[in-house]
């Protein structure tokens, strides 16, 4: 339970970078084929507000495809496309499970959310605005379907440098009220890497001090 509380803001940053959006206007397509053809990473910050409480955190991700790695707050979270890995380094805990693609929260599942964004989710608005004290512009998204847990996903936004295809950063609604800012910092589109080594966890490095669950 404390991995996955944790969990939730670096998942949802990792997936942010990679929606594929059929419904997107010519900017965002133009944005989601970028992302789709590179190795893209980014440092981050961010604030989760609930309705009693803040949270915040900082971190850097590394995404390629459906691959990718999140690390930030004391956790180290990989995923090869097939396997993820989820290592709370504070706690000693490391947990490792076979992707779910068929099932599961889209926020927890950020191989399924890739997977499902274009069918998902639709474009409601844009506008020009500012986002962290720069000139951006703004994608409003919405799922096409009402959220049903209170950890699904009931609005989104993206803002981008204007002109480009910088994301500067994100604000994530879920149905509970939850909503997550981030700032994007640092944000680099890169030749694809020709193995995902990066990506996956060498479980032998782990200190023997570790407790592993192996769901797979």
């Amino acid at each position: 339970m404390r991995i996955f509380k944790r969990t939730i803001a670096a998942l949802a940053l990792a997936s942010l970078a990679a929606f594929r959006l059929s419904a997107a206007g010519p900017d965002l397509e133009a944005f989601f084929s970028k992302v789709s053809s590179s190795l893209v990473t980014f440092g981050y910050s961010f604030v989760c507000r609930t309705a009693d409480s803040k949270m915040t955190g900082e971190g850097e991700v590394m995404l390629q495809g459906d691959c990718f790695r999140a690390g930030g707050n004391g956790l180290d979270i990989l995923c090869d496309g097939r396997t993820l890995w989820t290592v709370d380094t504070v706690s000693e805990e490391a947990v490792v499970e076979t992707l779910d693609t068929s099932s599961g929260s889209l926020i927890a599942n950020p191989a399924l959310l890739i997977a499902k964004a274009g069918e998902s989710f639709s474009l409601l608005s844009s506008s020009v605005t500012s986002f962290s004290g720069q000139p951006a512009e703004k994608a409003v998204l919405t799922p096409k379907t009402a959220p049903k847990s209170s950890s699904d996903i009931s609005g989104l936004s993206l803002y981008f440098k204007k002109g480009t295809l910088v994301l500067l950063g994100a604000e994530v609604g879920m149905k509970d009220g939850t909503v997550t800012t981030f700032t994007l910092k640092d944000f680099k589109y890169s030749p694809k890497l020709e193995n995902k080594e990066s990506f996956r966890l060498d479980e032998k490095t782990l200190d023997s001090s570790y407790v592993v669950t192996d769901l797979r």
